[in-house]
C-alpha cells in the first residue's frame, strides 16, 4: 500500500478518526487508485471504482457551498444490471444501509462533504 497523509486530528479523544484511519476496507479502496468520476450535475459528483471482490467503491461528493443535497447512484452508472438488487454499505459508519434495486439515493449530504459506500450485487 502506498503512503497516505491525513490532515486530521488523531488525538486519543478522536476515536472515530482513528477507526477510520485503520479501517482495512477503506485502506483497500485508497490503495487501488482506479476510480473515475462517473457523473457530475451542478456541484454533485459520483466517483466509483471496482474492488477485487466484484463490488464497487462509490464516493458521493457534494461540492456545493450551501445547503445539503441527496445524490442518487444508478446501477447502470457503475456497470451493474439495473434489474438486480445490491447491498449498500456505509464504509465510514461501518453498517449496511439495506438492499436496493436499480439505484441508491443517499440521505442529504452537507456541502463540502462526502459519503463513501461499498455496493455489492446479490
Amino acid at each position: 500500500m502506498s503512503p497516505t497523509i491525513y490532515a486530521i486530528n488523531i488525538r486519543p479523544k478522536q476515536r472515530n478518526n482513528q477507526a477510520w484511519i485503520w479501517n482495512s476496507v477503506d485502506g483497500t479502496i485508497q490503495s487501488k487508485h482506479n476510480g473515475a468520476c462517473l457523473t457530475w450535475k451542478a456541484e454533485l459528483e459520483i466517483w466509483a471504482g471496482p474492488l477485487s471482490d466484484g463490488s464497487q467503491a462509490v464516493v458521493l461528493l457534494n461540492r456545493g457551498n450551501f445547503g445539503s443535497e441527496t445524490i442518487t447512484v444508478k446501477w447502470s452508472d457503475i456497470g451493474f444490471p439495473v434489474d438486480h438488487s445490491a447491498v449498500v454499505r456505509d464504509l465510514w459508519a461501518r453498517k449496511d444501509l439495506g438492499t436496493f434495486t436499480g439505484s441508491y439515493t443517499s440521505p442529504k449530504i452537507d456541502h463540502h462533504a462526502v459519503m463513501m459506500l461499498k455496493i455489492t450485487l446479490m
